[in-house]
């Protein structure tokens, strides 16, 4: 801090005037009155406070010398010192004999706020440094060397972290993610960034017990106004960053039922979704359009969605539908007549698999219906 904030001024009054049942007034380096128990005469040049911060010492009025002094009334004034530098002065008005011992009492009190509030200036700006640093990563406007070094600078040590997205819903979710924020960059072992307007990142390294259910819980505070989701660990001069992307997929796909999607297919249900705009996938999603088109009630996009989720098992997909294993059996022939894929072939399985993904984004950019990544039991 190198010099006084009216803000620092004013708790310096504040906390001590009171006290001491005197007026105290608060001086920058230049004699300008920064705050003062009357207020009147904040702005006012005070001769006497300049003589104290040009000499570095205290500097003691009394009647006769006040008239000679502009600004100035009975009183002593003394230098505040912040890391060796004089910063301000503050002095405390009254007659000499009666103020004075209470000088150094009042300096040593002023100089600990000075102190307090350098200390929070310090560490606001620091995390403002992280929080662009991480900015400057995640969106891949800073190369690895450059990155690694000035994360070094900036006290963030290369540890294995995963990433939490969290991201506003709506105005309320607005006011929320501030609230969020200011709780979460309190913790010493978390990284937090404000990546997009409406989207929180927040790092935390897996070493620590309970972090991941620690942010967790603090997001559901705000039920209906923040949504969140976690990906894994990474840890190397793209850990950051790539932490981070393994969130944004998280986040990307939590709106699809999670009893229907393995988490192990995540980095591929992800990527795909981020294809919906293009006309490959538009092609790719076309047999499971068609499927929906034909089939009327449901029945033959539920039996799919079965055959997927019981890994391609004859005798559980039919138990779970309540149906015969012939009626099975004639459902998936006309699955495979409707979008003239086998389903003998995996490629086949596969653009079926992920057909209602694209299809659905393709459409409304939310998903619809998914089906569980099958792992190909033997046939029973």
């Amino acid at each position: 801090m190198s010099s006084l904030s009216e803000d620092v001024a004013q708790r310096i009054v504040d906390r001590t005037s009171a006290v001491i049942g005197h007026n105290v007034n608060v001086m920058d380096a230049r004699g300008t009155i920064l705050a003062s128990g009357h207020p009147s005469r904040r702005g006012e040049q005070h001769e006497g406070a300049l003589l104290a911060a040009q000499g570095d010492r205290a500097v003691v009025i009394d009647a006769d010398q006040a008239r000679g002094l502009r600004g100035a009334h009975p009183g002593v004034n003394l230098p505040l010192r912040h890391h060796g530098e004089v910063v301000g002065v503050v002095g405390i008005s009254g007659d000499p004999a009666t103020v004075q011992p209470l000088a150094d009492l009042i300096r040593v009190t002023a100089e600990l706020i000075v102190e307090q509030a350098g200390a929070l200036e310090s560490g606001q700006r620091l995390q403002q440094e992280r929080e662009d640093h991480l900015c400057a990563v995640v969106e891949g406007r800073v190369d690895p060397l450059h990155a690694t070094r000035r994360a070094e600078e900036l006290g963030i040590t290369d540890l294995l972290r995963c990433c939490t997205v969290v991201r506003a819903e709506g105005t309320a979710g607005a006011g929320a993610l501030r609230t969020l924020q200011r709780q979460l960059v309190r913790r010493p072992d978390l990284l937090v960034a404000r990546t997009r307007s409406d989207e929180l990142a927040v790092w935390w390294p897996t070493r620590v017990p309970d972090a991941d259910a620690d942010v967790h819980r603090a997001v559901d505070v705000h039920p209906r106004r923040l949504v969140a989701a976690s990906g894994r660990g990474f840890e190397g001069p793209q850990g950051l960053r790539r932490a981070w992307v393994a969130a944004q997929d998280a986040l990307a796909v939590s709106g699809l039922e999670a009893d229907l999607y393995d988490p192990r297919d995540l980095p591929l249900v992800a990527l795909l979704r981020g294809l919906a705009d293009d006309w490959r996938a538009d092609a790719l999603s076309e047999p499971w359009r068609a499927l929906v088109a034909a089939d009327r009630h449901g029945e033959l996009q539920a039996t799919l969605r079965a055959w997927f989720q019981h890994d391609l098992s004859p005798h559980r997909c039919a138990e779970a539908l309540h149906v015969h294993r012939n009626t099975l059996r004639g459902r998936l022939d006309r699955i495979q007549v409707v979008t003239g894929l086998d389903l003998r072939r995996v490629p086949s399985l596969v653009q079926l698999y992920l057909g209602p993904i694209l299809a659905q984004e393709a459409s409304s950019g939310r998903p619809l219906d998914g089906a569980a990544a099958p792992t190909v039991a033997a046939a029973d």
